[in-house]
């Protein structure tokens, strides 16, 4: 790949034969635009802003034919470093592709743009009485077409499944700007979810939705330590409970938490669980008295809900976790693993005990009900030796994944920062049949390249950001 600024020439005549999308190559565009929620900074050329179908599949023709490399972006607020840009290539946004395109009760699908933000499908459907239930933590900013590329899962992953689940159809542009119109999920399209933008440009989806849960009982449950809470959660999944929110957060962060949103009297000495059950009323009575039951046995202290307000409540104590880190530190590194559902206690310990051994601010939290757990480093990158210690932290806790026959990733993705690690995870033959696919379907290589599979050199690049 060429190094800094030299496509500016090909982009710059993309932008002359492109006359439907907005191409722009000035510092306000090419510096905000260069990196995401990582911080990691790339080397864009230029931004292009189509505003649907044929001007996105325009742009990738004409970078096709110049060999020029494209990125495709949504809200930027990845955290692998997936959208960053690399050699000064083509960033494409997708902001200006947010329409609803259709809506089908009787079929219980939705057909939406890819830019379209994950709050505004809720609001959408939530106002005709359905939901969606894939809901990242990012939900506020995050977009539709970044939730398929990584597949993105959320606090109701455990009971309503990932963004796979509910992909009906996919409207795509391969890497030549060929438009592949609802393209099936059991076909070329299933690639593509997951597969960070390295495959095809995604347009719009058409998304399985759900009819809006008829009742509600929300509960925080005090789990005195990372044994009792994740244990619990371990518990509840054994009788068979089955909530649609499952959601652990230490004791480290709910500290944090109760420093950004007052807790209302409630302790946070210990590790928490953070429980919702949704459904038919009935069925949502019977597991809550279950659940409470439980809680009884096992002297666990209980907050439950006891109106609209307070479930609003704890939701936005939830929602606080993140906002609360970000007062804890410059830098923030954000490690999605997961584990099997049976060692989730065993994991919590082990990485903390890491995070003391090395002396970082470590801060542990995720959905226990999948065991999508994400690590969290407050620290500072312009701190040298401070941020070597970190990266010998994250080797070391993927190893420890690895040994506990985990995955480097949950939902976050491979990007540019875990990119030189899976290894660890995946033979040589099988990263050699990623790369073919990767041949087969993008033959210029202009794709997201340096990114995923094909990563090569990105733990420099993500040391160096």
């Amino acid at each position: 790949m060429r190094g800094r600024g030299t496509y500016r020439r090909e982009i710059e005549s993309i932008a002359g034969a492109v006359r439907g999308a907005a191409v722009r190559t000035g510092p306000r565009f090419t510096i905000p635009y260069g990196f995401d929620a990582t911080g990691l900074r790339g080397e864009c050329g230029g931004v292009a802003f189509p505003r649907g179908l044929e001007d996105l599949a325009a742009l990738l023709r004409e970078a096709g034919r110049r060999g020029v490399p494209v990125f495709m972006r949504g809200a930027g607020s990845g955290f692998s470093g997936g959208s960053v840009p690399r050699g000064g290539g083509l960033v494409i946004s997708t902001e200006h592709m947010h329409r609803v395109l259709s809506f089908d009760p009787g079929r219980r699908e939705v057909e939406v743009e890819a830019g379209v933000v994950n709050r505004e499908l809720q609001d959408y459907l939530e106002a005709r009485g359905f939901f969606y239930p894939p809901d990242p933590a990012s939900l506020n900013f995050s977009t539709i077409g970044g939730n398929v590329a990584e597949n993105a899962g959320g606090p109701r992953a455990f009971k309503y499944g990932v963004t796979r689940r509910y992909v009906r159809s996919l409207t795509w542009v391969t890497a030549e700007g060929a438009v592949v119109e609802r393209s099936a999920p059991d076909g070329p399209a299933a690639l593509l979810v997951g597969a960070e933008g390295t495959l095809g440009a995604i347009y719009s989806a058409r998304l399985g939705v759900l009819p809006a849960p008829e009742a509600f009982r929300t509960y925080l449950l005090e789990g005195g330590g990372a044994a009792g809470a994740l244990g619990f959660a371990a518990g509840m999944i054994a009788a068979g409970l089955s909530p649609g929110v499952l959601e652990y957060i230490d004791a480290k962060t709910m500290r944090c938490v109760g420093e950004h949103c007052c807790l209302g009297g409630i302790g946070n000495r210990a590790d928490y669980l953070f429980v919702e059950f949704d459904g038919e009323p009935g069925v949502v009575s019977a597991e809550a008295r279950a659940f409470e039951e439980m809680a009884r046995r096992a002297a666990a202290a209980v907050r439950p809900a006891r109106d609209a307000a307070e479930r609003e409540y704890l939701w936005k104590l939830r929602r606080s976790v993140s906002p609360s880190l970000a007062r804890r530190g410059v830098t923030k590194v954000n490690e999605d693993v997961s584990f099997p559902l049976g060692r989730l206690p065993e994991a919590a310990r082990a990485v903390q005990e890491l995070a003391r051994e090395y002396d970082l601010d470590c801060y542990l939290f995720g959905h226990a009900g999948d065991g999508n757990m994400h690590v969290n480093v407050m620290t500072d990158r312009r701190r040298a030796e401070e941020m070597e210690r970190v990266h010998r932290f994250v080797e070391r806790l993927f190893a420890l994944v690895v040994s506990l026959g985990g995955a480097l990733s949950g939902e976050h993705g491979i990007g540019l920062t875990k990119s030189p690690y899976l290894g660890m995870v995946f033979s040589e033959a099988e990263l050699a049949l990623a790369r073919e696919i990767k041949r087969a379907m993008d033959p210029g290589m202009i794709l997201n390249p340096g990114k995923y599979f094909n990563g090569g050199g990105a733990a420099a690049a993500a040391r160096s950001g």
